[in-house]
């Protein structure tokens, strides 16, 4: 056989042994596996170990941050099996030194080719490898594919001059086929890890998220959108997106609304659709479509991305029903209702406050609490009430209630955190029979107070008589020398024990109870007797005082001259108010004086009104003050016993006293008596208290 004939089988069989690699990368490409590159490279070495002009080839890889090469595959021919080899590549060929072919080849990135080592240097470690296996040429080629490095292959032939041009040209092929097969594997792979990401992102998303393509069909869905239609994803890709994710009743419209999209050339479009899961259920889902156009096809797929809105619907609309609920009970109750802030501004009112109130809506909305039940309250002063409320406590209180023309039992109720810091306020309007009670309550607790008076009454008296005594005693010695400084000390000494003594009187009388005779009286004649002794000061002040009491009404039963006292008193703190509120004559300086007739515990009484519109009592006093000794007057102008007698006086009459005041506007201070005992239908013409 002639060496033409020789060479040119030697080609078939360098190609035969390239078609086996090409057809080995293939197999293992098909089969994922993630040692591919080592199995590649084992491979390679496997395949070219056969060519006999090879004795040893091996595969290693640079190591980052070392100055080493590490072997992944070694294949040996049976001729030198029996040599260690692969120790002599361990100890010099894989260190990363200039006389390494293998490092030369990675550092240079281009092969180096040595075909006769003999010839090399005396010193050269390869010298000593090729004395100690026989080698006599070395080929290291770097796997290197787009500027990534996946290695260096290494051949060793006993044969010198072994790589001629057809075996480099070969051997160029073979290492590109291998280079193209590591940088595609790993490119698969990255490709891969990139794809099960996105399809782990794709699967948490708490959405639906369905691919559609350009014709309408489902080409994918994620988890969340298999877990709320009930279908899996291979059920129902290839089919059309409207019999998957629309209810019948709705398909037609919204899939108008997307051929509109597509047809104006929007990018996306967004539409609220109930979906009819594979259970029956129905949920409502917001969908926002985003269209993929394909310019060179001329094709739009698009993405839907879904939220499902059942539960949050479900409970918008529990809640709505809640609240219209809430609504219809709030203005169906009978007594005033108010919703206000932690901070008492008033948030709703209910028709009954309005009514009570005699104000529209936009009169006590956003109003604070106390200028709207109590009409204001002085400067730099708290409100009890809007203590209460900011506390943030249930509280249930009896009060008298200005601004909303009434005496009400008020229940403070605050909402749960949750709902919000706000309180819900219902003013209940205590009858006559509860006021009755609070009187009785009140009396029970005057007639206590009154024992303990009387006891201190006496027990002033004696000792207070003594100090007058003596003190008169000591200014008779002075004689004629009484304007001396010691005769005025004296003469003070005996003027306040006076004053003591008259208060110690004034408890006794308030304490024990006299012996009245009762009378029918007119009330007419009894404001005039009161009139005719206050009547210079009060034309004195310029306060006008308007009477309306017909002569028609019944007389009342009581003592006359106790009823002149109580309304002397009323008269006198009424006067203190006005001159105090109007310092010269005005027309509002004046007092009023009316008469009704009611019904009080189902008897007839007669109402006598006084109202004065001076300065009013603030809201937060109005429940003392029958209190004994408690006077809204300065220190010495008063020794708030009036009222507390004038209260008792009126219930030793079988009457009733009440207060009703509004600060800074008036104040109306209604005293019942009973008239004369009529038989019959005589009870015609009152009205209950």
């Amino acid at each position: 056989m002639s060496d033409r004939q020789k060479e040119y089988l030697r080609i078939i069989e360098l190609y035969k042994q390239r078609t086996a690699l090409l057809k080995a990368i293939g197999e293992l490409n098909a089969a994922i596996s993630e040692q591919g590159r080592d199995e590649i490279l084992k491979r390679c070495c496997d395949i070219l170990i056969k060519n006999v002009n090879y004795c040893l080839i091996w595969a290693g890889k640079r190591e980052d941050n070392e100055n080493e090469i590490t072997p992944i595959a070694v294949a040996d021919s049976v001729a030198i099996a029996d040599r260690d080899c692969r120790k002599l590549i361990r100890e010099v060929v894989l260190d990363m030194q200039d006389s390494n072919p293998a490092a030369q080849a990675l550092q240079s990135g281009s092969p180096v080719i040595i075909q006769d080592i003999f010839q090399e240097d005396e010193n050269s470690p390869l010298l000593h490898i090729a004395r100690e296996t026989g080698f006599r040429s070395c080929l290291a080629w770097p796997l290197i594919y787009k500027d990534r490095e996946y290695g260096v292959l290494s051949i060793h032939s006993e044969q010198a001059h072994c790589f001629k041009n057809s075996e480099l040209d070969f051997l160029s092929n073979v290492i590109a086929d291998v280079s193209l097969a590591l940088y595609s594997r790993e490119t698969t792979q990255q490709l891969q890890i990139e794809r099960n990401f996105n399809q782990e992102l794709v699967d948490t998303v708490q959405s639906l998220l369905v691919s559609v393509s350009p014709c309408g069909e489902i080409l994918s869905m994620n988890r969340e959108a298999e877990k709320i239609t009930g279908y899996s994803q291979q059920e129902v890709v290839g089919k059309y997106w409207v019999d998957v994710l629309l209810s019948p009743e709705e398909r037609q419209d919204n899939q108008r609304r997307v051929s509109v999209a597509l047809k104006n050339k929007s990018h996306d479009v967004n539409f609220q659709a109930s979906l009819l899961t594979r259970a029956g259920e129905r949920r409502i889902i917001d969908w926002h479509g985003s269209f993929r156009t394909n310019i060179e096809k001329g094709q739009v797929g698009w993405v839907l991305f879904g939220i499902d809105k059942t539960e949050q619907i479900n409970t918008d609309r529990t809640l709505n029903q809640a609240v219209a609920k809430w609504e219809q009970i709030f203005i169906a109750i009978q007594d005033p209702a108010l919703i206000v802030s932690a901070d008492s501004k008033i948030l709703d009112a209910n028709s009954a406050t309005l009514t009570a109130a005699r104000k529209t809506r936009e009169e006590v909305v956003g109003r604070q609490l106390c200028r709207i039940l109590h009409g204001g309250r002085k400067a730099q002063k708290r409100c009890p009430l809007e203590e209460f409320v900011r506390s943030g406590k249930a509280r249930i209180i009896e009060t008298e209630l200005p601004g909303l023309h009434g005496q009400y039992m008020l229940t403070i109720s605050p909402f749960l955190p949750e709902q919000g810091d706000i309180r819900l306020l219902v003013a209940r309007d205590l009858s006559d029979e509860e006021l009755s009670r609070a009187e009785q309550m009140r009396a029970a607790q005057l007639a206590s107070i009154g024992e303990l008076a009387a006891g201190i009454a006496h027990e002033i008296n004696n000792p207070i008589n003594g100090i007058i005594n003596f003190a008169q005693l000591l200014l008779d010695d002075l004689g004629d020398d009484d304007s001396t400084t010691s005769a005025e000390i004296l003469r003070r000494i005996i003027s306040e024990g006076v004053r003591i003594g008259s208060i110690a009187h004034k408890l006794l009388d308030f304490a024990r109870g006299q012996e009245v005779e009762f009378e029918a009286v007119e009330l007419n004649q009894i404001v005039d007797n009161c009139l005719a002794l206050i009547g210079h000061q009060l034309k004195k002040d310029g306060i006008v005082v308007e009477i309306d009491i017909s002569r028609q009404l019944p007389e009342v039963f009581c003592s006359k001259q106790q009823m002149e006292q109580v309304l002397l008193n009323i008269f006198s703190n009424a006067r203190y108010a006005l001159n105090k509120k109007y310092k010269k004559a005005d027309p509002k300086k004046k007092i009023t004086v009316s008469a009704t007739r009611i019904l009080h515990n189902g008897n007839p009484y007669l109402a006598l009104t006084v109202i004065d519109y001076g300065t009013g009592i603030e809201h937060d006093l109005m429940e003392r003050l029958f209190d004994p000794f408690f006077s809204t007057k300065p220190k010495g102008e008063g020794t708030g016993l009036g009222l507390s007698i004038s209260h008792g006086l009126v219930q030793d009459n079988n009457g009733f006293l009440r207060v009703r005041s509004e600060f800074g506007e008036y104040t109306t201070l209604t005293v019942g008596l009973p008239t004369q005992h009529i038989a019959g239908g005589a009870n015609e013409g009152y009205m209950e208290s």
